[in-house]
Order: C-alpha cells, then structure tokens, then sequence
C-alpha cells in the first residue's frame, strides 16, 4: 500500500525556479474558491450597546468577524431638541468639526412611511425574517434601568410599565432567537428626584451564509411583487 503526500512549499518553490505561471494561477484560483466556500460558514458577531444618562446617550454598533474584520458605528450624542421635537445627534465630519443633525417626528413619520412601502412590496417577509433568526444566538443580553419623576407614586407607575417593556421584549427574544445565557434586566426607582439612566448590551451571532440566504429570499420575492 502506498501512501502519497503533497508539499505545497516544494510545488510553489518548483514552480516559481521553472517559471510557470500558469500553476501558480492555478494554485490562487484554488485559494480563492476555497476563501469563498468558507464564507458562508464564518460567525458574525454584533454587539448593540445603547447608554442613557440624563441628556447624555451614546449608540453603539460593533461587528466583528473572525479578528480580520472589525467595524464600528457610533452615534456619540443624542438630545432632545428644545427648539422643535426631535432629536439631535453630533458627530465629526471629515474636517474634525462637530455637526449637529436634528432627527424630527415629520422625518420619523416619513421614514415609517417608506419603510411600510418596501415592506409590503415584499411577499412573505415574516416567514423568512422568522427563519433567520432561528440561526440567530444570543450571547449577551443586559438591560439596566434607573427611573425617577420626583414623585413615588409616579416613580412606581413608570417602573411597572418598564418592567412589562422588558419582560415583553425578552419573551419575544427567547421565542424568535436562541438564547445562549440568561438574561440580565433590572429597574431601580429613584424617589428622591428625577432621574433616567439606561445601560443596554446585547452580543448576537450567524453564520454569514444564512445572512446570504435570508437577503436572497428577500430578493426574489421583491422582484416578484414588483
């Protein structure tokens, strides 16, 4: 019985004193088909973090795949506008300069509006977003909560509906996704004055394949309806 091996070192260095070129195309043909079979098998991990303190909030969306791939968006400031009902984010433009956009309930309305109008253009848009997220763990899910009005009774109105928030959108996590640990959610009434403090952090992971297949699906049916 013979036993055959194969040392790529020794073909390239071969191939490269002959001065083939058609091997060594070869041989990055076979790498790229191979990089883009393993794709499809890579996790994406996104990491949602949101921090409220007072007037001061900051948004934060980390994706990471492997170590060779790491993106970062951030909203560094969201306020209310006192001029109009808004809100207003600040972020640096290419100069270094902070600009301040304004987010209004007309531009809200009109987003919802657009949004609606892609959504009903697509046909069984719940069953395959329902199909996802069954390839969807979550990792990491801690939502802090400290609410005060100044008033106790008040105080306790608004710290039972946070409570009915939180359990409704875990309830609804836990049946839609798979959900790796145990949740962590707490609400602490403040009485003695008027206080809002949020600190959320959710970690998801998916295969990048089932992503594909999910935007491929959304795809065809859009092209269906239209």
């Amino acid at each position: 019985m013979r036993i055959y091996s194969f040392n790529f070192a020794r073909f390239c260095r071969k191939c490269h004193r002959e001065g083939s070129e058609k091997p060594m195309i070869f041989i990055i043909a076979i790498i790229f088909v191979a990089f883009l079979t393993f794709i499809p098998f890579l996790h994406v991990y996104m990491t949602i973090q949101f921090q409220h303190a007072q007037d001061n909030d900051q948004f934060t969306i980390d994706v990471r795949i492997l170590r060779i791939f790491h993106y970062r968006f951030v909203v560094p400031l969201i306020e209310i506008s006192k001029k109009e009902a808004g809100v207003v984010t600040e972020q640096k433009t290419t100069t270094g300069k902070d600009e301040k956009t304004t987010f209004t309930v007309t531009d809200a309305r009109e987003l919802l509006a657009q949004l609606k109008q892609w959504l009903n253009q697509i046909v069984h848009l719940h069953t395959i977003m329902k199909k996802f997220l069954q390839h969807v763990s979550v990792l990491q899910f801690q939502w802090h909560t400290q609410i005060g009005v100044g008033d106790a009774a008040k105080t306790a109105v608004f710290v039972g509906v946070g409570w009915s928030v939180k359990y409704y959108v875990v309830a609804m996590i836990s049946k839609y996704m798979n959900v790796c640990i145990t949740p962590s959610i707490s609400i602490v009434p403040f009485f003695q004055g008027a206080v809002s403090r949020t600190s959320f952090t959710c970690m998801i992971r998916f295969r990048i394949g089932y992503a594909i297949l999910a935007g491929l699906k959304v795809v065809k049916h859009w092209k269906k309806d239209m």
